[in-house]
């Protein structure tokens, strides 16, 4: 944490030197090939390119410490271990990419001061452990099928993560400090709320001091909460334990729920001599619970997650807050109000913006697929777990933890049961999964069969993952593609770039087209109806179902996958399916086919999803057909008194519920015809609307005997 009203911080970022290091070679006494390399970045993006290796980095700077100052040096994110020294004392080693860590350095600063890192991002070695047996924790950022080279033996490791990917800086603190500041609601409703706080305090030695914790609403409304007392700490790390209640709390949300009302903690602690230290954090008061038929509840309320799975950049140095700004809102313009961080840690800043956007997050812990069995691992794999869930703790966005995404078999046996175990002990007021596992993992019309197989519900009740691939805009491919790779396609390049040719052209059927243009359309169409179809049905199903995460929404690098926004965040048409199937008040046309022929009666049933907690009694639905030439029809209007938190159909007999009938004429030409509904409530305000086609096509018969088919 180390962030405080009172603190002085000195900023370390800028321009270091940095070399490539030998087997052996030692970073204190390399001489020559020294190049200047900027800090914070990944080394393979600040031109070190496809290295995987040792890197040395230096550089000097002046300080000086005040009297009755402590001084720490913090590094806030490296890839993946890092040796550190100053001034020529070693001061530690540090694995792991995600979590911060610091050295006490009180001792010795200097007037001018030399800092020296040695980063290694080791290549796995390819034959022994790679891919199924890793030792590095880094999750979709060294083995995945949506990173350059994807999941391949010869390329999956390539342009790799390593470096000094976050801030560097030098934190001045009172010899007494709070080292960190944890807040736990154990109860949350309009009412009052429970917060436990759980504080580590550093004393140079024994001493009485004052502590005291306020805890305060951003928006000025809602309850207030303080708790003082005076603790006798012991010389070192010291536990403090408050409990506060809150009358009125402002709660935290979901967008589509209520407000994301936060809160700012702040403690305080004051010896009899002057020392004295503060710090604050900011945090949201609300519950969740996930029960075990997988029905989620938000401040006791029944909640659908919409969510999505991110893997937001390949290259966490260049994920700007301007990035994680547009991300959001582009999230948030899609109706999603929950996202599956996916198989990795992301940056802070994320889930702060999160955490103001009021969207919901599942947090994976940084584990894909196979990894070593062994003692070893398992523990270190423990201790970067509970980090992770220290370093992410505060932020009330995170609803869920889940330690492995798509584990093989050894794993299942002692990794993971160890990482729930950790996990849970470290945070048992969250819902921590095992795993994100296949089960939950449906693709039917990608991996295997046909997308209709999703009105089966596979993966029901939870799905975790389900989409299709796309490929990214003309424009965008222009940029990844040299013109002889990318028209007519060198196979290779796209398969480097996850581009999957089998399930494009043997399972999902796109056609190959003439030209560039029409296959990027062909290949988004595709994608658009598998999201649509799989969402609908989905949420139509309501209660048997209790949440979605599709897979997935932006591209991390230069790629085709499974997104809806490439890596420029261009939108496919499958973002415009997402963001209409995911409406919190959805009407379903549910056709149960996609041609018809002139003459033919069609019944199909409407149902109108809410996910609000709100009723509309008295709602107006509306259907109607378009048609070629601007040919259109009215075919159904009635009212409709739709619950809160439901599927609601239209009771209308002798019809079925939700039934809307219609004749197509039988002089109605060939092509493409729109079915579309919307949902207004009693005073007119539009609150869903969808649509669904169906093509015409023409009988070879005379026109006597269209009326018997």
């Amino acid at each position: 944490m180390l962030w405080g009203p009172g603190r002085e911080r000195v900023s370390l970022d800028g321009m270091w030197e940095c070399r490539p290091l030998g087997m052996g070679e030692d970073p204190l006494t390399a001489a020559g090939g020294w190049q200047a390399a900027p800090v914070p970045s990944n080394w393979h993006r600040a031109g070190l390119e496809n290295y995987l290796g040792a890197v040395a980095y230096r550089r000097t700077f002046r300080a000086s410490r005040p009297r009755e100052r402590s001084a720490h040096l913090v590094f806030w994110g490296v890839d993946y271990f890092a040796d550190v020294w100053l001034n020529g004392s070693y001061l530690g080693r540090h694995e792991g990419y995600f979590q911060p860590f610091r050295f006490d350095i009180t001792g010795l600063l200097r007037e001018e001061n030399e800092i020296v890192v040695r980063v290694e991002c080791p290549r796995e070695e390819p034959r022994r452990v790679w891919p199924n047996r890793k030792r590095l924790i880094k999750g979709v950022f060294q083995h995945h099928d949506c990173r350059p080279g994807s999941w391949s033996l010869e390329h999956g490791q390539d342009e790799p993560t390593g470096g000094i990917w976050n801030s560097v800086e030098v934190v001045y603190t009172s010899p007494l400090y709070v080292d960190s500041l944890r807040l736990t609601p154990l109860r949350a409703s309009e009412d009052s709320a429970l917060v436990l706080a759980s504080a580590v305090v550093y004393s140079p030695d024994r001493r009485e001091v004052d502590a005291a914790l306020s805890l305060r609403p951003l928006d000025r409304t809602g309850g207030v909460a303080q708790q003082r007392f005076v603790a006798r700490l012991q010389p070192g790390d010291n536990a403090l334990t408050f409990v506060l209640t809150l009358e009125q709390p402002s709660l935290w949300w979901t967008w589509d729920h209520g407000e994301p009302s936060l809160y700012m903690a702040e403690l305080s602690v004051a010896g009899d001599n002057g020392l004295r230290d503060s710090v604050q954090e900011r945090t949201g008061v609300r519950q969740v619970r996930v029960e075990e038929d997988w029905t989620w509840r938000l401040n006791g309320r029944r909640f659908f997650p919409r969510g999505t799975n991110i893997i937001p950049a390949e290259w966490l140095a260049e994920y700007t807050a301007d990035a994680i700004a547009r991300d959001v809102r582009l999230l948030r313009e899609a109706n999603v109000n929950a996202v599956r961080v996916h198989a990795h840690v992301n940056r802070k800043e994320l889930y702060a913006a999160l955490d103001e956007a009021g969207i919901l997050v599942w947090q994976d812990f940084a584990l894909q697929w196979g990894y070593e069995d062994s003692d070893e691992f398992t523990a270190e794999a423990v201790r970067q777990a509970r980090d992770m869930v220290r370093h992410l703790h505060n932020h009330p966005s995170i609803a869920v933890w889940c330690c492995h995404n798509e584990p093989l078999g050894p794993n299942r046996e002692r990794l993971d049961l160890a990482l729930r175990v950790a996990v849970q002990g470290e945070d048992p007021a969250r819902h921590v999964e095992t795993a994100s596992d296949f089960q939950q993992h449906p693709y039917p019309g990608w991996y295997y069969g046909s997308y209709r197989e999703f009105s089966g519900l596979p993966g029901a009740p939870f799905v975790s993952e389900f989409g299709a691939q796309a490929l990214p805009d003309v424009e965008t491919l222009r940029e990844m593609f040299p013109p002889e790779a990318l028209w007519p396609p060198d196979w290779n390049a796209w398969a480097y770039r996850c581009f999957q040719y089998h399930e494009t052209f043997h399972v999902a059927n796109v056609e190959m087209s003439e030209t560039l243009e029409e296959f990027v359309a062909r290949s988004q169409e595709y994608q658009a109806l598998v999201l649509k179809f799989a969402i609908e049905r989905y949420r139509s199903a309501k209660g048997r179902v209790t949440g979605l995460f599709q897979f997935m929404f932006m591209d991390p690098a230069p790629l085709i996958t499974w997104s809806v926004l490439d890596h420029r965040r261009r939108p496919k048409q499958g973002y415009r399916a997402l963001q209409e199937a995911y409406q919190t008040v959805l009407p379903v046309i549910a056709l149960d086919r996609e041609t018809t022929t002139p003459g033919r009666v069609i019944a199909f049933r409407v149902a109108v999803v809410n996910d609000l907690h709100r009723a509309f009694d008295g709602a107006r639905v509306r259907v109607w057909a378009e048609g070629p030439g601007g040919w259109g029809a009215d075919l159904d209007a009635y009212s409709l008194d739709i619950p809160p938190d439901s599927v609601a159909w239209a009771q209308r007999p002798p019809l079925e519920a939700g039934t809307t009938i219609w004749r197509v004429p039988s002089d109605a030409p060939a092509g493409r015809y729109t079915i579309r509904a919307e949902v207004r409530d009693a005073d007119g305000t539009a609150l869903g609307t969808n649509w669904q086609s169906i093509e015409v096509v023409s009988l070879p018969l005379d026109r006597e005997w269209w009326p018997f088919f």
